[in-house]
């Protein structure tokens, strides 16, 4: 299992509904990280679906912070069977927070 989020925006093209247009695709990552995420976010990532990419930068930027800071904790949250780790789990936050910078008023959608 994994997580998949992207950005997205309503957009008025003048037609009869708006169009949902992608914004940013930060693309896929395994879910045996999910507790590195967990840990920093003080709360699980896919509490972030639905939310504006604006109301979760500040959680984003204090995540990203705590495991830049931390690295050997969160190394310890290594899964066993290979599959993610910390250097992925991290750029994967990254990702999410610069997009999230770039669009702020977008909707984030999360599957997973």
């Amino acid at each position: 299992m994994s997580y998949d989020i992207s950005l997205y925006l309503q957009i008025d093209t003048g037609g009869p509904e708006p169009v949902d247009y992608c914004a940013a695709d930060i693309g896929n990552y395994t879910s045996n990280v999910s507790s590195m995420w967990s840990d920093a976010l003080g709360h699980r990532l896919a509490d972030l679906k639905g939310k504006t990419a604006g109301d979760s930068i500040n959680d984003l930027k204090r995540a990203v912070a705590d495991m830049e800071n931390r690295p050997d904790h969160y190394r310890t949250m290594n899964p066993p069977n290979g599959w993610g780790n910390y250097e992925g789990a991290l750029d994967y936050l990254r990702e999410l927070l610069v997009a999230c910078i770039a669009h702020p008023k977008a909707e984030i959608h999360i599957s997973h």
